[in-house]
């Protein structure tokens, strides 16, 4: 069957957007094949009895430990626990952390949950409890405690980002930043030991709520007033499946030790 000129226009003109656009495809498919592997290569997963957990920017997180003037944000998409914090098989060094006496509150779960996931982890290996590290002059800030890891002495500040009966809002991350940066960076300035990093470890109930932090944080980098805030400091968000895990209630708890 003849086609007419105008036919045959067309139909080069469709074979051409089609091969065209067949490009385009296998391009932005090639792409993001690319992104899969970088973002692979970047990310960690681990699996154990107690829970499961996708780290991402595994090796920007040691980097920051190991380099000097370094600091950055590392956020995990999530953890899920498998049992309650009775029940978890912790390693001897977080049975230690749990047994031993500590500065009181209601924060014992986050503290012991924070070095099993960096032990866990990164092979983390616990120096001082919260109260066996000495301060000069003592009654300030303290951090929760040391540990190694990659080699490098860290002091580990331990939070949790949540509000009671209402919305976590960027104020809430902007001032529980700031009091926990401040608090982080006198007790490195008064503590008689000395770490080579330090380390805000924070728990979050859900994704959005890790948000509003990393959003922040990034706002308080760009502030030159709050350099020695976030300088040496590396930020790990944990992002906990269960938005009501026992992590998050403050029930009336006895000091450890006793």
């Amino acid at each position: 069957m003849e086609l007419s000129e105008k036919a045959r226009r067309m139909k080069e003109y469709f074979n051409a957007g089609g091969n065209s656009i067949k490009s385009e495809v296998m391009r932005i498919r090639a792409q993001h094949q690319e992104h899969q592997q970088h973002q692979e290569a970047h990310q960690q997963d681990v699996t154990s009895r107690n829970f499961d957990i996708r780290l991402n920017s595994v090796s920007d997180f040691k980097r920051c430990i190991g380099v000097q003037n370094e600091h950055g944000m590392c956020e995990t998409h999530s953890i899920w626990f498998h049992c309650s914090f009775e029940q978890i098989e912790l390693s001897d060094m977080a049975r230690r952390m749990k047994e031993c006496p500590n500065a009181g509150g209601n924060s014992v779960e986050s503290e012991v949950m924070s070095f099993e996931l960096f032990h866990r982890c990164f092979g983390a290996k616990l120096f001082q409890t919260e109260m066996e590290i000495a301060y000069d002059p003592r009654g300030g800030p303290m951090v929760d405690y040391t540990c190694e890891m990659f080699g490098v002495s860290v002091g580990v500040s331990v939070t949790r980002a949540m509000k009671y009966k209402a919305e976590f809002e960027k104020e809430d991350a902007e001032d529980l930043l700031r009091k926990k940066l401040k608090g982080l960076h006198r007790a490195t300035q008064n503590a008689k030991d000395r770490w080579s990093k330090k380390v805000l470890h924070i728990w979050a109930t859900s994704p959005d709520v890790a948000e509003k932090l990393t959003s922040e944080y990034k706002m308080l980098c760009e502030d030159e007033s709050s350099t020695h805030l976030t300088s040496e400091v590396f930020i790990m968000v944990t992002v906990v499946n269960d938005e009501h895990h026992s992590m998050f209630k403050s029930p009336k708890r006895k000091k450890r030790g006793k």
